[in-house]
């Protein structure tokens, strides 16, 4: 959007960004130069086998905007979410990878009706058009267990073991989600798309909530995707 539109949204719309405050339809020019600039990084986690590649750290800009985008219905900012997701979901695509369905993690069913939309399908699907690729909401989520946010590692582990089944597909699949922070989540789709036997190659998230949380080393991905 060119300054003028930026310019004419903030004053008839009262559009600001969602990331720092200054005029802007969903984020201003320097709040998207920013969150854009990064490589996306491998995800280091205890109790993830699989390959986890992140676009952005979830701070500073990601922590402002996923909860508006997922929360507050600022459904404008799924397009601009979705292409940063799909950064990180080509990251590992190798070449002729188009066989690959994108599935993502579900929320609590009670999350979905309280927010009004399915935040993580819209994503999914937003990646998936943009690189040519199927997505299918391939898991189900059981209605109990708590809302992640409160927890810590250890309760979140035990908070998701056993809620999620699966549909069966042929093909391989990639795990979509918007914040990886310990990883229960992630490894209990995982684990449920297994059960079922689907082959599940690796997952893609928006934002690493803690890069230190393995004390791993940072590997930035600039090159050819890692999933060969």
């Amino acid at each position: 959007m060119g300054d003028f539109l930026v310019a004419a949204a903030h004053l008839f719309l009262g559009a600001e960004c969602a990331v720092c405050g200054r005029p802007g339809w969903g984020a201003c020019p320097a709040c998207l130069a920013e969150l854009s600039a990064p490589a996306p990084h491998r995800v280091h986690r205890n109790g993830l086998a699989m390959t986890v590649v992140a676009a952005n750290n979830y701070r500073p800009h990601l922590e402002k905007l996923v909860p508006v985008f997922k929360d507050d219905g600022a459904l404008h900012l799924g397009a601009l979410l979705g292409r940063r997701l799909a950064v990180a979901v080509a990251c590992l695509l190798a070449p002729g990878g188009s066989a690959v369905r994108l599935v993502p993690v579900p929320s609590l069913p009670s999350a979905v009706r309280r927010r009004g939309h399915d935040h993580g399908a819209a994503l999914a699907a937003r990646a998936a058009n943009l690189l040519g690729l199927r997505w299918a909401p391939l898991l189900r989520r059981a209605s109990f267990g708590l809302d992640q946010r409160d927890l810590g590692a250890t309760g979140r582990q035990r908070n998701v073991l056993g809620t999620m089944r699966a549909s069966r597909c042929e093909g391989p699949v990639l795990l979509i989600d918007d914040v990886c922070t310990t990883g229960a989540s992630l490894a209990e789709a995982a684990r449920a798309l297994s059960a079922a036997g689907v082959r599940v190659v690796g997952a893609a998230v928006l934002g690493d909530a803690d890069r230190r949380r393995d004390h791993g080393s940072t590997t930035f991905i600039t090159g050819p995707p890692i999933l060969e």
